[in-house]
């Protein structure tokens, strides 16, 4: 299994925050508007960057430091609040409770899933 980073490329890719098991979560939808902002932050700062793919595999941590990230705002979310990439270590599970794993969970349909070889289901929960 290979590691999954903490990056754009993979945040925009991961199918978490529409995933079943999240959807009527009360504590994930209290975390959407600020996941929404750094969306829309995280958006300015690639708009700068069209000629540099490369952005897109920086580390959130490490693309913060940017002048760019910088003049838009842009900072690493906090992982307590980010209803995202589990299947990454530096995220790993969710911190809501109410997830509900009776419904379908996604992560086999998930591309980030099927590019690195992630093996278990419901990295939301920690279940691996």
């Amino acid at each position: 299994m290979k590691e999954v980073k903490l990056n754009i490329d993979n945040s925009t890719k991961c199918l978490c925050p529409v995933c079943p098991v999240q959807a009527d979560s009360e504590c994930t939808a209290v975390k959407r508007p600020g996941w929404e902002k750094g969306r829309i932050a995280t958006g300015d700062v690639l708009a700068e960057y069209p000629a540099h793919p490369e952005a897109f595999d920086i580390e959130m941590g490490e693309l913060e430091s940017t002048d760019v990230a910088k003049r838009h705002g842009f900072k690493r979310p906090d992982t307590t609040d980010m209803i995202e990439l589990y299947c990454s270590s530096t995220v790993s599970s969710s911190n809501c409770k109410d997830l509900d794993d009776d419904k379908r969970c996604q992560c086999p349909s998930c591309t980030v899933w099927a590019t690195h070889g992630l093996g278990a289901y419901y990295y939301c929960l920690g279940k691996r």
